[in-house]
């Protein structure tokens, strides 16, 4: 560009005085508070998958990225962090935005994390503006689309080398932090403050 600026930032500008979009996240508590859950998947993450890996999510990162199966989550880190003494990841607060999977079925040997991000890409390069769009996105591709330019976009990922254990170890992820990108596997949640009572399904 020729000021310099992406096209998040320029456009972020332009719609300054307008109201903002907002970007739904709803994380269930019921989950997030049983410690005993939460220690356990910690536990099975540790003994079935290697250590997460960290990306800048840019449109070539694929050649970069682990051929072979695993999870993968999409996560964005606004730029606002506090000064914390000498622990300095404290001070940043990253979004959860997404959580998939490659190669869970034991009959598609071809499905691996570098597979899998390259049909990412496209939403990657989509228009930042659509976020002050007045229809709000219905499918999980129009949520994609929407959301996944945002800037600075991570890419994590982890290989699994039990196929079997992908798929478990991707929904458990998904109902306790509830992305606000997937589709399936969302916990029930109950209604919002105000609403009429709803029982805990979760």
């Amino acid at each position: 560009m020729a000021d310099g600026r992406d096209a998040l930032t320029r456009i972020a500008q332009r719609y300054s005085e307008e109201d903002s979009p907002a970007l739904p996240m709803e994380v269930g508590l019921h989950r997030m508070l049983d410690v005993e859950r939460c220690q356990q998947l910690e536990a099975d993450l540790r003994e079935f998958a290697l250590p997460w890996e960290v990306y800048l999510a840019t449109e070539d990162l694929a050649a970069a990225l682990p051929d072979a199966p695993g999870l993968y989550m999409f996560v964005w880190r606004p730029q606002f962090q506090f000064h914390v003494d000498s622990r300095p990841a404290y001070g940043s607060f990253p979004k959860l935005l997404y959580v998939g999977q490659a190669g869970a079925s034991t009959t598609d040997y071809g499905n691996t994390i570098r597979q899998r991000y390259k049909e990412y890409r496209r939403y990657l390069r989509g228009n930042p503006e659509s976020l002050w769009t007045d229809s709000e996105p219905q499918t999980r591709a129009q949520r994609l689309s929407r959301y996944l330019p945002l800037r600075p976009m991570e890419f994590w990922c982890t290989t699994v080398a039990d196929r079997s254990r992908i798929r478990g170890l991707e929904k458990r992820l998904i109902r306790l932090w509830n992305p606000p990108l997937n589709d399936v596997d969302r916990p029930k949640l109950r209604g919002k403050l105000g609403s009429p009572r709803a029982a805990w399904t979760s």
